[in-house]
């Protein structure tokens, strides 16, 4: 009896070394992938609001996303050969810039972080929002064609050239963002870190030549006074350049009404999903990591590509070939 009883004390706890063996082989194979991948750092902000420090030094940001991952922080220190003392002095200087925070005692981003899986998990749960979207746009597109062609722009080129930046950029992003800020997350300022008032993301890009996860965005640049802008998800490394699409001062008051016409709908669409928001934001993870506001806005940035993408599958919308739109704006 007591040779069977000691068999199955060596069997349990030689199965009990193989689990953790295998463990440590996959947090090992975990933080050297996380090391060899591309992430791309983005901001929200206005004005002289954005980091103050080297967030790459030391591998930081990388820090930061083996948290988010659940990759021990031993296995951060195995890989960076990092002290112990070093890993506080991090953890104390990204606490004070609020890009970490201690929950139940372990640290955690404040940031927004996404890999590829979050990534795709992102896009999936948006799509009952981005239909929604997508819906009232498609019935508000006749009111939207006649205001465009009040415009000084109608009278040389057609919508379906403008398409793209008018459904996507105009009705969504670059001139609704501030109202989806301040009416659905009712904010005035961004997140105070430092000091300053940014929103923040660390994401993972595993596409070549396009932005992380082929996202929309808007890029700025200030030439003679003139705003030379691209929208798309094709930018990198592209330096905007005078353009033949130009908005005048009195055709951007017509693309703002566009733009405020369509704001309450949004914002309709938005608390009536608002139960299903926070679902998400708790199913994913985020809940136990990022405030709410952080979550969301960068989420929203998923939304609205989603629904971009459907509009261009449907017709509704062109995007250009390099998917970008370049355009010059006088305000």
């Amino acid at each position: 009896m007591k040779q069977l009883i000691l068999l199955f004390l060596s069997i349990l706890i030689l199965s009990c070394q193989t689990k953790k063996g295998k463990q440590n082989d996959t947090d090992s194979i975990k933080i050297n992938q996380l090391f060899n991948k591309k992430f791309e750092h983005s901001l929200i902000s206005r004005g002289n609001n954005f980091p103050d420090f080297r967030y790459s030094k030391d591998s930081m940001d990388l820090f930061l996303i083996s948290l988010h991952e659940n990759i021990s922080i031993a296995d951060f220190q195995k890989k960076t050969k990092f002290s112990t003392e070093k890993i506080k002095k991090i953890e104390k200087l990204l606490e004070s810039k609020n890009w970490l925070h201690f929950i139940n005692g372990k640290p955690k981003p404040t940031v927004f972080i996404a890999t590829q899986k979050d990534g795709e998990k992102l896009f999936q749960s948006s799509i009952p929002i981005a239909n929604e979207i997508i819906k009232q746009i498609q019935n508000d597109l006749p009111n939207i064609k006649q205001k465009f062609n009040q415009t000084e722009i109608s009278k040389t080129q057609n919508f379906e050239k403008w398409s793209f930046l008018i459904l996507s950029n105009v009705l969504l992003d670059s001139w609704q963002i501030d109202n989806v800020e301040k009416e659905y997350l009712n904010k005035e300022k961004r997140p105070e870190r430092h000091g300053k008032n940014y929103y923040y993301s660390i994401m993972e890009n595993s596409e070549k030549n396009r932005e992380t996860f082929g996202i929309y965005g808007n890029q700025y640049d200030e030439k003679d006074g003139k705003e030379i802008s691209i929208y798309g998800n094709n930018r990198i490394g592209i330096t905007p350049n005078p353009v033949e699409n130009k908005i005048s001062s009195s055709d951007n008051i017509i693309l703002t009404k566009i733009a405020n016409d369509f704001k309450p709908k949004l914002i309709n669409i938005l608390n009536k999903n608002n139960e299903y928001i926070h679902k998400v934001y708790k199913e994913l993870g985020y809940q136990n990591k990022i405030s709410f506001d952080e979550f969301f806005i960068w989420w929203y940035h998923f939304i609205y590509t989603k629904a971009t993408d459907i509009m261009n599958e449907k017709g509704m919308l062109k995007i250009p070939e390099n998917g970008n739109f370049e355009y010059e704006l006088n305000e």
